[in-house]
C-alpha cells in the first residue's frame, strides 16, 4: 500500500515535473489555415503544408519529430514500433478477414490488402504505412509533423516498386479537417500508437473525427497502452526512465486510456467492439506478443454500424 500510494502520488506530480505535457488533440479549426512552406533540405519539402498549431501540439509534434534521423533504424529508439508490424499487421487482416472484406483468391497471399482504401492516422515516418501498402493496400497517411512527413516521403521515392509508391499519400493534417472532406470513404481506419498521445480532453472529438472517414461496415483498428498502474511502472517508469529503451517523455499516464472506456466512445459513435485484445513487449528482446490481459498494452477492431 506504501508503495502504491507513492506511485499515486508521482503520477499527480508528473505532469508538473518529470513528463512532459503532450497532446495530440483536438486542433480543429485553428488548423485549418494552410500555407506551403517549400524549405531546404536533404529531405523532399516541396510539398509540405505547415498548420498553426498550439505550443502544446507543437511540443508533441517536436518531441516526435526529434527521433526522425532515428525512424528508419529497426534498432534505434523506435525499435518497438518496427517490431510490433509483427502483430499489427496480422491484426489489421485477420480483422479485415472476418469481416469478409477480403476476397478469398487474396487471402494468405502477399497481397492479402489489395483494393482496401485504408486511413492511417498519426503515422510518423511511415513505417506501418509501407507495410500495409506492400500487401496491396492504398494507404493515406496523416500526421502533424512537417519533419516526419518530409522523412517518410523521402523514404518511400528510395522505393524501387513503382506500384507501391503510388499506393502511398502522405498528408501534414489533422484527422479533424480531414474528416471534413473525406467522410464515409475509407475500408478501414488505423490509428496505431496514437490515443495515448491525445490530450484527454480531446480523446472523444478525435475519434468521431475518425470514424467519420469510415465507410458504414468500416473496421477501425486501435493499438495503445491501458491506463493502469502496472502500465505506467512498465511502460515509463521502467521502459522510458530505467531501461531507457523508450525516449524520455514519449508517454504520460494522464492520456493512456481503458479499452473499457474506448469501447464506450465508439459505441456512442455507432460503432460496435468486436475483439479486444492484450499484448506485451519484452524490452530486453525488443518482442510483441499477445496476452490473456489487457493490463499493458490492447488492439481493439470496431465496426462502424
Amino acid at each position: 500500500m506504501i508503495v502504491q500510494r507513492q506511485l499515486l502520488k508521482f503520477l499527480a506530480q508528473a505532469p508538473n515535473s518529470c513528463i512532459p505535457n503532450k497532446s495530440w488533440g483536438t486542433i480543429g479549426v485553428r488548423c485549418l489555415q494552410t500555407k506551403e512552406n517549400p524549405t531546404s533540405s536533404s529531405l523532399d519539402r516541396s510539398t509540405v503544408k505547415t498548420f498553426t498549431l498550439s505550443d502544446q501540439t507543437k511540443s508533441e509534434v517536436k518531441h516526435h519529430a526529434s527521433l526522425a534521423n532515428y525512424w528508419w533504424d529497426p534498432l534505434g529508439p523506435i525499435k518497438a514500433l518496427h517490431a510490433l508490424n509483427k502483430l499489427r499487421i496480422p491484426f489489421i487482416c485477420e480483422g479485415l478477414k472476418s469481416q469478409h472484406k477480403i476476397s478469398s483468391e487474396l487471402i494468405n497471399t502477399t497481397q492479402m490488402l489489395k483494393n482496401q482504401n485504408i486511413l492511417e492516422i498519426g503515422c510518423g515516418g511511415g513505417i506501418l504505412t509501407e507495410s500495409l501498402a506492400r500487401i496491396g493496400s492504398s494507404v493515406t497517411a496523416l500526421d502533424l509533423s512537417e519533419d516526419l512527413i518530409a522523412l517518410a516521403r523521402h523514404h518511400l521515392s528510395l522505393e524501387q516498386n513503382q506500384e507501391l509508391v503510388d499506393r502511398i499519400q502522405y498528408k501534414i493534417e489533422p484527422i479533424e479537417h480531414h474528416a471534413s472532406y473525406r467522410k464515409n470513404y475509407y475500408d478501414a481506419v488505423v490509428i496505431s500508437e496514437v490515443l495515448e498521445h491525445v490530450d484527454e480532453n480531446d480523446k472523444i472529438e478525435f475519434l468521431r473525427a475518425s470514424v467519420e472517414t469510415l465507410k458504414p461496415g468500416g473496421s477501425m483498428f486501435i493499438t495503445t497502452l491501458n491506463k493502469t498502474i502496472s502500465m505506467w511502472v512498465v511502460g515509463v517508469l521502467i521502459g522510458e526512465y530505467i531501461l531507457r529503451a523508450i525516449p524520455i517523455g514519449t508517454h504520460h499516464y494522464g492520456k493512456m486510456i481503458s479499452p473499457e472506456y474506448v469501447r464506450h466512445i465508439l459505441n456512442t459513435l455507432n460503432c460496435d467492439t468486436v475483439l479486444v485484445k492484450g499484448s506485451s513487449y519484452n524490452f530486453l528482446r525488443n518482442y510483441w506478443s499477445w496476452t490473456n490481459t489487457t493490463s499493458l498494452f490492447y488492439a481493439l477492431h470496431a465496426v462502424k454500424k
